[in-house]
């Protein structure tokens, strides 16, 4: 639910809910489930994006609530894209546009010509949603709890933008000092043990991306260097990381859309530990997806093929999405299709073959 309202020509205030309920924990049985997965997915409630918006002057906004803030030119793999946390409880299942999830945070946008320069103070401290313990996406033998900071002033994160839009071109520059998303073992043995927890390092990223079109073509770049990562294979030691995006979209085809985009994320001063468990952490990470799009019946139907690759050949793990979205009528939609996992190396794709998903949604705007 949805309400917007508008006290003047400059100034405007909105709020939304979100709230769902599933009923098949209660059909199947709830003593079935662990009471981290009942927790988690049988029932939600909270304000999602609440906000009050405006302008102090001709070249100045203010923003102040609960936001999304997209960084960088990628659709598919997050590079710069650091301010807003992501539900990964089903991965693969929907693109990274409607994973966000808002965070309460104070932005200043000053417009100078083709530039904007942004500047965010995150008051809200808040994480991805990930598998809970008990579901089949968890990667973990046992329950880890998660340290989460309180949400103070002393917990504050900032983060500042200065982007320029021309002509044919677009290119920003970012800087951020938040706490990372990843999690790191923290405890006796610093293994996955009763006595562990998981705990989020505080970093600093600094990075750009760009965006060029060429005729049909659009060529995409991200650059990024995170500072004072944590393993838990190497307990007091920090690390920085090197992330290099390269992608092109191509649409030349008639009503179809053709996109390539590649990662690679060097870790420096890597150690030989940090290979095993439950890091499983190389020195180079390599991600890439292949993505297609067609519209059809005068665009009322997409249909969207998706690949996202971990690893030069997928030993990392991987998902294919194959999904159709077809619009009834003005206000009704209907979305389906189906997620194809395949095992590997890395944390989050481990033994989850079996858990391809089937996904239908149908929805009503009024």
């Amino acid at each position: 639910m949805e309400l917007e309202i508008k006290p003047s020509d400059s100034w405007r205030a909105f709020i939304s809910g979100k709230a769902d309920y599933d009923f098949i924990y209660g059909i199947r049985g709830r003593e079935d489930y662990t009471d981290e997965v009942l927790d988690d997915y049988e029932d939600e409630l909270e304000f999602w994006e609440a906000y009050l918006q405006g302008n102090i002057s001709k070249q100045i906004d203010l923003k102040i609530g609960r936001q999304i803030v997209v960084w960088g030119v990628s659709d598919n793999i997050r590079v710069v894209d650091v301010i807003n946390p992501l539900d990964q409880r089903e991965p693969g299942i929907t693109d990274i546009e409607d994973l966000r999830l808002p965070v309460c945070m104070t932005k200043l946008d000053y417009y100078w010509k083709r530039f904007n320069i942004s500047g965010i103070a995150i008051h809200e401290v808040r994480f991805n949603k990930n598998p809970a313990y008990g579901s089949d996406f968890y990667p973990l033998e046992v329950s880890v709890p998660e340290d989460i900071p309180e949400s103070n002033l002393n917990n504050t994160q900032l983060a500042f933008s200065l982007s320029g839009v021309f002509s044919g071109w677009d290119v920003a520059f970012y800087w951020a000092d938040v706490y990372c998303t990843d999690t790191y073992l923290s405890g006796e043995n610093h293994d996955a043990s009763p006595l562990a927890r998981q705990k989020h390092a505080r970093i600093e990223m600094a990075g750009s991306a760009a965006n060029i079109a060429i005729g049909n073509w659009l060529i995409k770049a991200e650059l990024a260097w995170l500072d004072g990562l944590k393993f838990t294979n190497s307990p007091g030691k920090t690390y920085s990381r090197l992330d290099v995006l390269a992608g092109v979209e191509y649409a030349g085809f008639s009503d179809t859309l053709v996109a390539l985009e590649i990662v690679n994320r060097h870790l420096f001063d890597h150690a030989k530990a940090l290979e095993n468990e439950p890091d499983r952490y190389e020195q180079d990470q390599v991600q890439w997806v292949v993505r297609l799009e067609r519209d059809f019946l005068h665009e009322n139907l997409t249909l969207t093929i998706l690949a996202s690759v971990y690893g030069e050949t997928g030993n990392g793990g991987a998902f294919e999405r194959f999904s159709a979205e077809y619009d009834i009528t003005d206000s009704l939609k209907i979305t389906g299709g189906l997620t194809l996992y395949q095992s590997g190396d890395l944390p989050i794709f481990r033994d989850i073959e079996d858990n391809d998903r089937f996904f239908l949604e149908f929805k009503y705007s009024f």
